[in-house]
């Protein structure tokens, strides 16, 4: 969407984004302030973000992926204690984690305070990167909720302790208190709801829109987060805004893996991060297809294989490398690695799926489950399942469908679910039974002694 507001975009884009916002000049003009935000998405496509923890963390702890028999590498032990979910609170890549993430929020927070004094930008420049911000700010907070708290009816009215809600730049001596989770999440919908007010529609193709916050990406995440709070009404709201929309559709079955080997987005996607801006392999080398390293760190279970059939398309996404199964979701080629799909049009079907079933309109959840089911294997049967079956049911194929993106794990925790990994090699809690404080990260350790009005989530030191 840059791209149609700002002429000479693709040069600022050639030129290293500013990260770290601490220069007046920086944010003096729209040019500045288009690079600063370009930081900002940058950010997201950080190791400590998108471009390899969160993916490998939440794989690992939810069954999908496990550690190589054969590894011999030690990179992967940073990822040991959470696999084995036996993190504590001086956990270096926790505290790397949140760290990054409370960065990310201060850049966005920084420009919207400097936006409408730009002189030399318009008012419908403004108010799209206004959007832009107001989107980031508002997933950084989500993802921070799914890692650091509990689901939101774990107490009545989400009353337990959510996080520290990041609205403006903080004083360097302010000392703020973690907000509910209730708190947390009704900002997280102000920004949206405001976001999807100010982005602008008007450019509905060219081949870097899909790289850029758009009205479609704030509904995207909002359809996410309706999810997560039990909002089912706004899930399928949202989420038919997408699939009603004639912009996406679903890539056919027998084209999945050829999809991915592009590079290119797909008919599917809602936003794409680029994942072009180091030299270096990340998810590839983890889960995925290197083409330097020799093999990768970890390796597809027993448990996710055994859910494909046969027939299902999704299968010619699981490949052999080096005598393990791993994705063809993540590549790279000439050392650079493929961009990460954050969201899409399937995840928008499974999301109206189970809001259609939690509310009692099974002839609509099965339609929808249907429709993935049968973009997989054309020669599935018509799902028959009611009530939890039901539920269960399209939990499962929101399993194999996104399989190592991320989402298993807090699928699990915010339907209350135990972890159970049958073809695990952790070594310790291979399960772990619901509600325990070991579904949550701690508050790192550094940033309770610096912040006294900061709490620790029960169960940790």
């Amino acid at each position: 969407m840059l791209l149609t507001l700002f002429s000479g975009c693709e040069d600022f884009l050639e030129r290293d984004p500013e990260d770290k916002i601490s220069n007046d000049n920086l944010l003096s003009d729209l040019e500045g302030v288009t690079y600063a935000l370009v930081g900002c998405y940058n950010d997201l496509c950080d190791g400590n973000y998108y471009r390899t923890n969160w993916q490998v963390i939440n794989e690992l702890r939810g069954g999908n992926v496990k550690v190589k028999a054969s590894l011999t590498s030690g990179y992967i032990e940073r990822f040991i204690p959470f696999y084995g979910f036996g993190l504590e609170s001086d956990d270096h890549e926790v505290e790397n984690i949140y760290e990054h993430l409370y960065q990310v929020l201060a850049e966005a927070n920084n420009i919207l305070e400097v936006l409408d004094e730009i002189p030399d930008a318009t008012e419908a420049q403004r108010d799209h990167i206004r959007g832009e911000l107001l989107t980031i700010r508002a997933m950084v907070h989500f993802d921070l909720l799914r890692m650091f708290t509990y689901p939101y009816d774990y107490q009545a009215n989400a009353q337990h302790h959510g996080i520290v809600v990041n609205t403006s730049t903080p004083d360097v001596l302010s000392k703020p208190s973690r907000s509910s989770v209730y708190e947390s999440y009704k900002q997280i919908v102000t920004d949206l709801e405001e976001a999807i007010g100010l982005l602008n529609d008007d450019e509905k193709h060219g081949p870097t829109r899909k790289m850029w916050i758009g009205p479609d990406v704030a509904k995207a995440l909002m359809a996410r987060v309706c999810l997560y709070k039990q909002d089912w009404n706004g899930a399928i709201e949202y989420s038919t805004h997408l699939i009603e929309d004639a912009t996406y559709g679903l890539v056919p079955g027998d084209m999945l893996a050829s999809g991915y080997e592009s590079g290119s987005p797909t008919q599917e996607t809602i936003w794409i991060l680029d994942n072009s801006q180091d030299v270096s392999e990340s998810l590839s080398k983890f889960m995925g297809v290197p083409d330097i390293a020799d093999k990768t760190e970890l390796a597809a279970t027993g448990d996710l294989l055994s859910l494909y059939s046969e027939n299902d398309y999704r299968r010619d996404l699981l490949v052999e490398f080096s005598g393990d199964t791993v994705s063809l979701k993540y590549r790279s080629s000439g050392n650079i690695e493929s961009d990460i799909e954050l969201f899409r049009l399937a995840e928008m079907y499974l999301i109206r799926a189970e809001a259609y079933a939690r509310i009692g309109k099974e002839v609509q959840a099965r339609a929808d489950l249907q429709t993935i089911r049968q973009r997989a294997n054309p020669a599935a049967a018509q799902p028959s399942f009611s009530g939890e079956e039901l539920i269960q049911e399209i939990l499962t194929e929101k399993r194999r469908e996104l399989a190592f993106e991320g989402h298993l794990f807090y699928d699990l925790k915010r339907t209350g679910s135990d972890i159970v990994r049958e073809d695990c090699n952790a070594t310790e809690n291979h399960n772990v039974t619901y509600p325990s404080f070991r579904y949550v990260f701690p508050i790192p350790y550094d940033e309770l002694m610096a912040n006294d009005n900061m709490e620790q989530t029960e169960g940790y030191n």
